[in-house]
């Protein structure tokens, strides 16, 4: 199975490269043709959605960060279990290997 998704966005139908494993957007690539607006109640509705495209993708962002910080947090915890299981012993110079 491929690692990366292609994804065609339904509402701008730009083409997205996503990871599967961590979800993060690889590559974009916007549509050729854009959409004109062709009334103010267009405009204002058009500005509407990318305000709460904007808020979603700013709590998207927030959430991934969370989630790095706890996996960060779990990998120093085994680190520290395991330094302290481990006796301390003489560090390894690098004149050891002469």
């Amino acid at each position: 199975m491929d690692d990366v998704l292609v994804i065609q966005c339904p509402d701008c139908e730009s083409t997205l490269k996503v990871d599967r494993a961590t979800g993060a957007v690889l590559s974009h690539e916007p549509a050729v043709v854009k959409r004109k607006l062709g009334s103010l109640e267009e405009a204002a509705a058009e500005n509407t959605r990318r305000t709460e495209r904007a808020a979603d993708l700013f709590a998207a962002s927030f959430e991934r960060e969370k989630h790095k910080s706890e996996i960060l947090e779990k990998t120093f915890r085994e680190a520290l279990e395991k330094a302290q299981k481990e006796p301390a012993g003489r560090p390894r110079s690098p004149f050891d290997d002469d």
